[in-house]
């Protein structure tokens, strides 16, 4: 099953952290501040906008795309999110054009690391330096956001929140070494798990985007790529996870993203180059389909997502290089 790389695009001066992609447009976040887009439906695969670099007075370590809609979110190290409209009429080339500053959303005391969408989009999730992850409301223009909780419950810096493709359940992933599961309680939010059992940071979690299980793929300091499975509902009220699967040890050094494809695929990239590529053989047992060593040359990779662009899955990948490269994977 090969892995082949259809462009690299040299994007950024410095570190690209983050990558997203919604209506075959590719947004971008590094340390130099700026935000790129990228049409990913153009036959030669190019930019069409940057963002306002003056917006973020740090890095932009975090982008996320708002379900159903081109308003894209963005966490930075300035403790700041910003928020950005495109234009919804599309033309040939299906560019979105006149991006524009919807919001500037405040709170956090320390560095934003992520930033997720709730399925509906109703919910913006962020998380920080400051162990905290707030749960934001956002009105559908995009413009007005309302504080409804701040979870205080990891002991260190959390490095990445996601949601479930179909459901509000949020996971977020930290530096003490855990992943914790919130669900909506009345008026609040409330920590339904703690999945142990990674030996460092996590670094990245991703939901399953099947509906016909409840499942989680995490990455870590450790170098492992583990899936834990919902069991069943406590009789405390918790939820009752377990560790289904470590799969292959391929990497050599930590993990940093891991990305679940509605195909079933799960892809992960880390500190050592490797692009990986893993299939479900039967329940619970996973093996290595695809391998692509120095995906980036020397450098480190920070990111990969899965997008669907024309009816074709595609890789996305973002390294310490600056350049985001796009992939395709035949199954």
């Amino acid at each position: 099953m090969p892995i082949t790389l259809l462009k690299s695009l040299e994007l950024h001066s410095d570190k690209l952290w983050s990558i997203d992609s919604a209506k075959g447009l590719m947004a971008t976040a590094s340390s130099d501040r700026k935000i790129k887009l990228v049409n990913l439906r153009a036959t030669d695969i190019r930019e069409v906008e940057e963002l306002d670099d003056s917006t973020h007075k740090k890095s932009v370590r975090s982008v996320a795309f708002r379900p159903h809609s081109s308003i894209l979110a963005a966490g930075s190290f300035d403790s700041t999110i910003s928020v950005w409209g495109q234009d919804e009429n599309e033309d040939t080339q299906g560019t979105f054009q006149e991006t524009e500053l919807l919001a500037i959303i405040e709170g956090h005391e320390n560095e934003v690391k992520s930033v997720a969408w709730s399925h509906a989009g109703e919910f913006l999730a962020s998380c920080s330096r400051d162990k905290s992850v707030w749960i934001w409301e956002a009105d559908e223009m995009g413009e007005e956001y309302e504080c409804l909780s701040v979870l205080q419950e990891h002991s260190q810096d959390v490095k990445h929140v996601a949601w479930h493709p179909s459901m509000n359940l949020l996971a977020s992933s930290s530096y003490d070494d855990t992943i914790r599961l919130w669900r909506e309680d009345s008026d609040d939010w409330e920590c339904v798990t703690v999945l142990n059992g990674h030996e460092g940071t996590v670094w990245c979690s991703a939901f399953e985007t099947s509906e016909s299980q409840l499942r989680l793929v995490s990455c870590s300091d450790d170098a492992t790529v583990r899936v834990w499975k919902y069991v069943e509902e406590g009789d405390d009220g918790e939820d009752i996870w377990t560790l289904e699967a470590v799969l292959p040890r391929i990497h050599s050094r930590a993990v940093y993203s891991v990305s679940w494809s509605p195909g079933g695929f799960i892809a992960s990239v880390g500190s050592d180059g490797l692009l990986v590529v893993y299939k479900e053989t039967e329940l619970g047992t996973w093996e290595v389909v695809a391998e692509k060593e120095e995906a980036h040359g020397v450098f480190e990779i920070n990111t990969v997502k899965w997008a669907n662009v024309n009816n074709k899955e595609l890789l996305l990948t973002g390294g310490d290089d600056g350049n985001a490269n796009v992939w395709s994977f035949d199954p």
